[in-house]
């Protein structure tokens, strides 16, 4: 067992000794230890952030008792004057466009649609080369082709312009599902950071071959997978805050969602085996079901070994 995995298991003893073994206890828990340890959240910050949805789940219920103050008090145990503060502040910040104290997003999550579109705007056949650079002789262009690591993607090698121009689209189409007042204008700096994630991850690899004098870029991976702890976290981050509203929508009955568990045991010799092919099956049972212009969907699972009972 490493290091980390026993204070972790320590950590489980001891909260085990003062708190009640209620599930929404352990969500609070773990969502602080995520956000302030693993995400680099200050402790104010959270502390802000919390009371901020606390605010939020006032308001939600005023709204959906008739905006009747004093039922809403009663249900939370809260003063009618200490509601009547919350609504106004809540109202007054959505009137004048003001922001809560909340955590910021900070990393987008599109990153990951980068490598399905690059296959698609720049595939390259079984006969073509990758490379696609004037001025270079056959044997060059293999020479950098033998730069990228084994099973790589058919996919065209981008220069520095392309490349950059392919993270801007991504990042637009990205956009514009999102409300006017909340897209992010592209900028040098964002294009900077998502390239430094893609390399990074390994999604992407540089290529710096002495035959070209620009940098260039050649896709090595289907699928974004985020590598480090902290790259990670963020990820984490995203995915439990768009679960729990999956859930949610599971628990309210609404059209066109489900909920999956499945429990049970493995030989440990054929557990990796078992998660590799479960990723080629979820990848082809979305390529089957996708249509461009389709009703947006999403499938988000985590599997690993049974601990929490």
């Amino acid at each position: 067992m490493s290091k980390q995995s026993e204070v972790a298991s320590q950590l489980n003893q001891e909260l085990s000794k003062v708190l009640e073994r209620s599930p929404a206890d352990w969500i609070l828990v773990y969502l602080s230890l995520a956000m302030m340890k693993m995400g680099g959240h200050r402790y104010g910050t959270f502390l802000d952030a919390a009371t901020t949805a606390a605010k939020l789940a006032i308001y939600s219920t005023f709204l959906e008792q008739g905006k009747n103050i004093r039922k809403t008090g009663f249900l939370y145990h809260v003063e009618p004057k200490r509601v009547k503060a919350i609504v106004k502040e809540i109202e007054d910040a959505v009137a004048e466009g003001q922001s809560l104290k909340v955590f910021s997003s900070k990393e987008p999550f599109y990153v990951m649609a980068l490598p399905f579109l690059w296959n698609e705007k720049f595939p390259c056949k079984e006969n073509e080369s990758p490379v696609r650079l004037t001025g270079l002789t056959p044997g060059e262009r293999k020479s950098i082709e033998e730069g990228l690591p084994p099973g790589s993607p058919r996919a065209r090698i981008l220069d520095q312009v392309e490349f950059s121009e392919l993270i801007e689209m991504v990042h637009n189409l990205s956009q514009d599902e999102l409300p006017e007042e909340h897209r992010m204008p592209f900028s040098d700096a964002l294009m900077m950071h998502m390239r430094f994630r893609l390399v990074n991850s390994g999604t992407v690899i540089q290529i710096d071959s002495p035959l070209v004098d620009i940098p260039l870029f050649a896709l090595a991976s289907d699928s974004y997978s985020p590598k480090g702890e902290r790259e990670r976290a963020f990820a984490m981050i995203d995915d439990v805050a768009r679960y729990f509203n999956l859930l949610q929508a599971w628990a309210q009955f609404k059209e066109g969602t489900m909920r999956g568990v499945e429990v049970f045991d493995i030989d440990l010799e054929r557990r990796q085996e078992a998660l590799d092919e479960l990723d080629v099956t979820l990848r082809n049972w979305a390529d089957k079901y996708h249509t461009d212009g389709g009703f947006p969907m999403v499938l988000q699972f985590a599997a690993g070994t049974r601990e929490y009972e």
